[in-house]
């Protein structure tokens, strides 16, 4: 992931990865210790709306 923004552009059909919110949602998601697939499909689910 890279840089965090500011605010959160909104994009459809998913939010992009830099957006804020998906930040704070990865780094609860970093606190469950997941790898592989099961990382990749929290991932996913971070970036919904």
């Amino acid at each position: 992931m890279g840089k965090v923004k500011k605010k959160c552009c909104r994009s459809k059909p998913k939010r992009c990865s830099n957006c804020p919110v998906v930040a704070q949602r990865l780094s609860k998601i970093a606190d469950r210790g997941l790898s592989g697939k099961e990382l990749s499909r929290a991932v996913k689910e971070a970036r919904k709306y």
